[in-house]
């Protein structure tokens, strides 16, 4: 896997995050759907289904750093995190200001742009794990997970968007 190709697809991803992420105030970023505004049964147990879209945005940017830190950049360098290590990072906290969460996506790619451009000569490809998955990783492909994953919240951002609209917040 080609660095500088994962970095320029968690780039685009990233981009089309920030595109949504802007144009929200501080209001809409901290709406929440309460559970009885949702028509029938929840269709999982998930408290993100009622998650803020601040909260949404700063689980990404949150979970980039948790990623990076605790599962592909070990990979990376050729140590093997044990198997209890898993990808479920903290929830995020309700009501962040926006720039607080501008700030976490920021630092957070700052931090894996710099971890691509410094290190990734030395990259072990070889070692895997399966961080709560069915299928085992290497540290580039935990980065290109973590990128899919962002693109797949899009949906859910824009479903969110679009609930705060009709609710005229």
């Amino acid at each position: 896997m080609n660095p500088q190709e994962i970095l320029a697809f968690m780039e685009s991803v990233r981009a089309e995050t920030v595109k949504r992420f802007e144009p929200l105030t501080q209001a809409q970023l901290d709406w929440k759907l309460m559970p009885s505004a949702v028509e029938g049964p929840p269709e999982n147990d998930s408290e993100e289904e009622h998650w803020s879209l601040g909260e949404i945005f700063l689980h990404l940017a949150l979970d980039e750093h948790y990623l990076r830190e605790q599962i592909a950049r070990p990979l990376l360098e050729g140590v093997k995190p044990p198997d209890s290590i898993l990808f479920l990072p903290p929830p995020p906290q309700y009501g962040l200001p926006k720039d607080a969460i501008r700030f976490w996506f920021q630092r957070a790619r700052t931090m894996t742009c710099r971890m691509i451009e410094n290190e990734s000569e030395h990259w072990n490809f070889e070692l895997r794990h399966f961080g709560g998955f069915d299928e085992a990783s290497n540290g580039a492909e935990w980065l290109m997970g973590y990128a899919g994953h962002e693109k797949f919240h899009h949906k859910q951002i824009d479903e969110m968007i679009e609930r705060v609209r009709a609710a005229g917040i």
